[in-house]
């Protein structure tokens, strides 16, 4: 039963439109969605073939749909608005986000050991040193700054620049790839008819991939502890070719920053905004365990607030009749507070019952990344406490203009 919203008791705002989530999360759209029968249908001609997408709300609907990878294929695009009607083509075709098994499969293996929860446990050290040299800088600030610019882009930036192997002269590209292949994803205006903004995203992409010789020809002559010299091993060895090495380093750059980011700017955000989150966190460091606090900020903040998958057959499924070429969103920020899974869901509370969230996805395509994510936030927390660096609000906190990421590009901030 396709529900429209014009039947629902609540406003349910363009979900294909970037600017309604610079407004803020619509929430109580997402609450009303996934008490309807069936799924929402959102019409829209932006990189959809058939007027629109089905909006996925309900934690176990997304799940489902994740485990069948062959009937929901990540080929055509991985999040909306980036798709294509077409499986994509081109070097950036060999990123891991866009393959689906078996070939993925081949190429999570390449990296995914150096992901392991045992290794990244032995990334605290130099993770430590990061934090710890970010709140210097900071101190030296003055009172006054921007908590993204000075923490939220700044750790995870060069946190990955570390752990991919690139020169420390070249952090701050890290930065500005980034963001640029997150702008280009909502670069929406002067589309036609069901096209996405996946060729834009390319062309940011492609910028990735000219230095990604650069650094394999760096990782050849200098190999050292790090992916890139891991992957560029994989390729003289025959495991992959070099571009799906180009793709990884696309992957770890791009991904491997924006989430991270967006975790750190939005934990904070909360912090300083809600008393009962505030107290609930330093209680959790009091008490050794800010681990189940990070978790429970990435339940709520969702950094990537979506996925897409294009339907290859059709199939009927979440009392719903899909047809191929079928896009559906997958909406874990919605997932994240479903009444049925989480008691109180919008309630900060370290200490639930309930298991982790969806918030990095699950199925074959999870993030590989996701524990780093967490080592990261932990020892952000541990590391404030210990300088007792303590921040208040000093204006408004802003969003960006965002279907796909739970942005927050300003949080003004001033020390106590």
């Amino acid at each position: 039963m396709t529900v429209s919203a014009d039947v629902l008791d609540v406003e349910i705002p363009d979900l294909s439109d970037p600017a309604t989530f610079e407004r803020g999360v619509p929430w109580e759209a997402f609450a009303a969605m996934r008490k309807m029968p069936g799924l929402y249908w959102q019409p829209t001609t932006v990189a959809t073939q058939h007027g629109g997408f089905w909006a996925v709300t309900r934690l176990a609907d997304i799940q489902a749909i994740e485990r069948d990878w062959k009937t929901f294929s990540s080929v055509y695009g991985a999040s909306y608005p980036v798709m294509t009607p077409e499986p994509v083509e081109g070097p950036t075709a060999n990123s891991l986000i866009v393959t689906d098994p078996d070939r993925h499969t081949r190429l999570r293996r390449v990296a995914a050991k150096g992901f392991a929860p045992r290794v990244v446990a032995n990334f605290d050290p130099w993770v430590r040193e990061i934090v710890r040299a970010t709140i210097a800088r900071a101190t030296e600030k003055g009172e006054e700054f921007d908590f993204i610019q000075e923490f939220a882009r700044t750790i995870p930036a060069h946190v990955m620049a570390k752990v991919i192997g690139v020169p420390p002269e070249d952090w701050p590209v890290i930065v500005d790839f980034a963001s640029a292949v997150f702008a280009a994803t909502q670069q929406t205006d002067g589309l036609g008819p069901g096209e996405g903004t996946w060729e834009r995203v390319t062309e940011e992409l492609g910028k990735i991939a000219v230095y990604s010789e650069t650094l394999r020809a760096i990782k050849r002559e200098h190999p050292a502890d790090d992916m890139a010299t891991v992957i560029s091993r994989c390729v003289d060895e025959g495991e992959i070719n070099f571009d799906e090495f180009v793709g990884w380093i696309q992957q770890l750059i791009a991904a491997g920053f924006e989430t991270t980011h967006t975790a750190i700017a939005h934990s904070m955000r909360m912090y300083l905004e809600d008393s009962e989150v505030q107290q609930a966190t330093d209680r959790a460091l009091d008490e050794g365990q800010i681990a189940n606090a990070v978790d429970e900020y990435v339940r709520m903040i969702s950094p990537p607030m979506q996925m897409a998958r294009t339907v290859t057959r059709d199939i009927e499924i979440c009392g719903e009749q899909m047809r191929r070429g079928d896009v559906v969103v997958l909406y874990f920020i919605a997932a994240n507070r479903d009444e049925t899974v989480f008691s109180e869901p919008d309630r900060f509370d370290p200490w639930r019952p309930e298991k982790r969230s969806i918030a990095f996805g699950s199925g074959v395509h999870s993030c590989i990344g996701a524990h780093l994510a967490r080592l990261e936030l932990r020892i952000l927390w541990e590391e404030l406490r210990a300088a007792d660096f303590r921040l208040r609000l000093n204006g408004t906190p802003r969003r960006g203009p965002s279907n796909m990421v739970n942005q927050l590009i300003e949080l003004p901030v001033a020390r106590i």
